[in-house]
């Protein structure tokens, strides 16, 4: 009962944790049809963004944590959308290569300003301490990193259902060409896209920040793990994305509880390989954002 209880509690937290790891991959493949395998250097933008706005320049919380978006949505925007999607949108390959290469050297730039030594550290804890559910004992960070994913996700799904922006960005989605013959400004909706994807990630690192190693190339697994969500969701489909999320943290959590933890990568990807054989085009077939 004790194995049972675990699994079920971090899979129902960590699935929500995984929401904001996997929303903003999700997002870009529905909206701009890319598969950004750069992703990851938004989680390493955000864990030494934000040190280098508190430590070096000596700011507060509030304003670093402003800081470091603005930051992310200056990359996302002029450096990748600018940069490089705009430029290399019908040459697949060398999108995909100046992405990742990109996510690289800001991991070995973090690196060198920033060795694993010096051991980064960030004040983002809400809630210190630990609570007891059943017989597991989790810390109250967790859970409200777990609360915080849920309400993110719900407002980015409530805004793609009720909001005229919402309405357009599923347009787009569902036909670019139709979308923009009835009037939708899609070169402002695809910047809008990319600003709106680094959100959720930079909330998930100043949540986890105060029980996860911050290191720089944490991006790696975090990529990894936002990839398989996004390819077993249905790429680009959110409400497959919100169904991934929790189906990989029981995949996670089982393996770890049943087996061993270093089994965990490896039955992800195991699975989510089988299921593709299996159903093509994931949990939620589609080319839609919803």
């Amino acid at each position: 009962m004790d194995v049972i209880q675990n699994i079920i509690i971090y899979t129902l937290l960590w699935g929500s944790i995984y929401l904001l790891i996997s929303i903003g991959f999700s997002l870009i493949c529905g909206v701009l049809r890319i598969f950004h395998l750069g992703y990851g250097i938004t989680f390493v933008i955000a864990a030494y963004g934000m040190w280098f706005f508190l430590s070096d320049m000596q700011l507060g919380l509030v304003p670093s944590i402003i800081l470091m978006l603005l930051l992310q949505m200056f990359i996302a925007v002029f450096v990748f959308y600018k940069g490089v999607f705009q430029r290399y949108l019908d040459e697949e390959e060398n999108l995909l290569v100046i992405s990742i290469l990109l996510f690289l050297a800001a991991s070995h730039f973090s690196n060198w300003l920033y060795p694993v030594t010096v051991g980064v550290t960030i004040p983002t804890t809400l809630i210190p301490g630990m609570a007891k559910i059943g017989a597991v004992n989790v810390s109250y960070q967790m859970i409200a990193a777990a609360v915080v994913g849920i309400v993110v996700t719900a407002l980015f799904v409530l805004m793609f259902l009720k909001t005229r922006t919402g309405l357009i960005i599923r347009a787009m989605s569902q036909d670019l060409n139709a979308a923009r013959l009835m009037g939708a400004s899609v070169d402002n909706m695809y910047y809008l896209a990319m600003i709106m994807a680094v959100i959720p990630p930079s909330i998930c690192v100043l949540m986890i920040a105060p029980f996860w190693g911050v290191d720089p190339h944490m991006g790696q697994p975090l990529l990894i793990t936002a990839l398989l969500i996004a390819i077993l969701g249905g790429l680009g489909n959110l409400k497959g994305n919100i169904m991934a999320s929790y189906l990989i943290a029981f995949i996670h959590f089982s393996t770890s509880f049943l087996l061993a933890p270093r089994f965990m990568s490896f039955a992800a990807l195991f699975v989510t390989l089988i299921f593709l054989i299996v159903k093509r085009g994931g949990l939620v077939a589609g080319e839609t954002i919803w």
